[in-house]
């Protein structure tokens, strides 16, 4: 599977609903493109997001990151440069990200 490079903007604690970026260096969420429409989450796709720092050592609410589906069957074509979707942990918007290659 493909692996991107992104740009991982995270939501303020007070819209995220938790008051500290995850300190790790894998994290797995819901993807919500575009595309994905009034359907969501019907049909959603899990991606994992991977740091070389895990967010809070970052120093920012952005972080660098790899990012790819966690399954074959995704939708690959959706993960290119320019590709913005957000990213949610149930049923809570927790970041959105910028494909950046």
């Amino acid at each position: 599977m493909t692996t991107h490079t992104a740009i991982v903007r995270w939501l303020p604690a007070t819209v995220r609903g938790r008051r500290d970026l995850p300190a790790t260096l894998r994290y797995v969420g819901i993807s919500r493109f575009p595309e994905d429409g009034d359907r969501w989450p019907d049909g959603a796709w899990s991606v994992e997001l991977r740091f070389d720092e895990p967010p809070p050592e970052q120093g920012t609410q952005e972080s660098s990151a790899r990012v790819r589906f966690l399954v074959d069957e995704a939708p690959h074509n959706r993960l290119h440069r320019g590709a913005v979707f957000n990213l949610y942990e149930g049923p809570q918007r927790v970041a959105d990200i910028e494909v950046v290659d």
